[in-house]
């Protein structure tokens, strides 16, 4: 049996933990379904999510058998397995309920606090049990638990590591319901089913201004509101909603996004402010950056001419190989982003989204016209001839605006929406190229997806 099961019923998509004899603790292939699950899930005909977990147990941290030959590299193991799913989580444009069936313990924990609503069983759990190992909590759990409780709270519950039973955990905040353990499938999919019949692009905004609102002042979340509200007025269920409220009847809500101009889209969340060393330090701290992207281009290749291949006998890429390139062409974003002054902090190594102020929103995979896939490197050249003189616009921009932000510490707003816009014609292009889109790039600034805060 999977280790991870993910089934659907109707727009609620259901990942379960499948190993109830470990109380669903997580190794290497749990974390590579939730991250399968999560990439499914970005289907548009998904609405709402559920986590959960078999048997008796909702996860329980990291299966400790795996370490049983040493620990290796722990930093690493969390990069690469933990983050990216919690990351994931935070960054899905749908709203995604943690079922808690039963014991949430450790990394467990933090994986339902990720979650943007829990509903627990009465026989359900949550142990931060880093502390009886002699270890701080990972996953998010600092973060997510302060968030929750505050800072007294958190401390004081984090550093016991007591366990706390279900309706404590309502009492607390933690969760939001408290159900019995035999009720519990059925209410969790009653809410899923709840949060999949709303507008879905406004809940997801919601979520993600609820989330910019931990680290930006009050004036700057009034300018994003601004900005979601005025991009939300595009929406079909906008239209639907307000025909529903004259018309005195219940809105039909299909979560439609706004008509963009092209799959592929610039986020921009860029607060204009620039430190002056690392703005003259740029290229030389960018260094590793390039030298990583430049091998990860090598590596690239290949897979995109078996990707190519797979796409001419089925009509449609790998979805594993769309989800690797998707990540190859988001980093090349948030590293020219960094490289060329559009953002000031230091992109990670992993391309994830969710993880710079100058992200890439790429579509799911879906079915490409064979003829388009077959003369692709010939369709493509048009384009990749403006993306290379558009990359020495880049240059230009960026020399010039260097000077203004070593002077006085911010970068000009036109220097950088100019910037971000040659950037997402480059982004399209490559995701022409590598099979990410059948849509050929486009010159429209609409296409564009910006948010963008403190930039009075």
């Amino acid at each position: 049996m999977p280790e991870v099961e993910i089934t659907r019923d109707g727009a609620v998509l259901t990942i379960t933990l499948n190993r109830p004899d470990v109380l669903n603790a997580l190794n290497r292939a749990v974390h590579s379904g939730i991250a399968a699950g999560l990439e499914e899930a970005k289907d548009p005909a998904v609405r709402a999510v559920v986590i959960t977990g078999a048997g008796r147990g909702f996860c329980v941290g990291q299966d400790l058998q795996e370490f049983s030959a040493g620990a290796g590299d722990v930093a690493q193991n969390l990069r690469d397995n933990y983050h990216r799913n919690v990351l994931a989580i935070r960054a899905l444009e749908k709203p995604v309920i943690a079922a808690v069936n039963g014991a949430a313990a450790g990394a467990g924990m933090s994986l339902a606090l990720a979650c943007d609503a829990r509903i627990a069983a009465d026989s359900a759990s949550f142990v931060p049990a880093f502390i009886k190992i002699g270890l701080v909590p990972d996953s998010g759990g600092t973060w997510l638990v302060r968030r929750l409780l505050g800072a007294a709270r958190a401390f004081e519950w984090l550093t016991t590591g007591r366990r706390v039973d279900a309706e404590e955990a309502r009492a607390w905040g933690l969760v939001n319901e408290v159900v019995p353990a035999d009720e519990l499938p059925r209410r969790a999919q009653e809410v899923a089913e709840l949060f999949a019949a709303m507008p879905t692009r406004a809940v997801w905004h919601t979520k993600r201004l609820l989330d910019a609102a931990e680290d930006t002042s009050f004036e700057q979340q009034l300018e994003l509101e601004a900005r979601t509200q005025s991009e939300l007025t595009r929406t079909p269920d906008f239209t639907e909603g307000v025909a529903a409220f004259l018309e005195k009847r219940d809105a039909q809500f299909t979560g439609a996004d706004v008509d963009w101009p092209h799959p592929i889209r610039l986020v921009v969340n860029d607060d204009l402010r620039r430190w002056r060393l690392t703005v003259a330090l740029r290229w030389l701290l960018a260094w590793p950056h390039l030298t990583v992207l430049t091998l990860w281009t090598y590596l690239a290749v290949p897979v995109a001419i078996v990707n190519w291949a797979i796409a001419l006998v089925r009509g449609r890429p790998s979805a594993g190989i769309h989800a690797w390139m998707t990540r190859f062409v988001r980093y090349q974003a948030h590293v020219n982003a960094y490289v060329y002054l559009i953002a000031d902090p230091y992109p990670s190594f992993r391309g994830w989204q969710g993880t710079y102020p100058v992200d890439l929103a790429v579509a799911a995979v879906q079915n490409q016209a064979r003829w388009k896939t077959a003369f692709r490197i010939l369709l493509v050249l048009p384009a990749y001839v403006l993306a290379t003189v558009l990359g020495y616009v880049l240059l230009a921009v960026a020399f010039l605006g260097g000077f203004f932000a070593l002077a006085t510490g911010r970068y000009p707003r036109g220097f950088r929406d100019l910037s971000a816009y040659c950037i997402r014609y480059q982004a399209q292009t490559y995701a022409y190229l590598l099979l990410l889109t059948d849509r050929y790039p486009t010159l429209a600034s609409g296409s564009a997806y910006q948010f963008e805060r403190g930039t009075q």
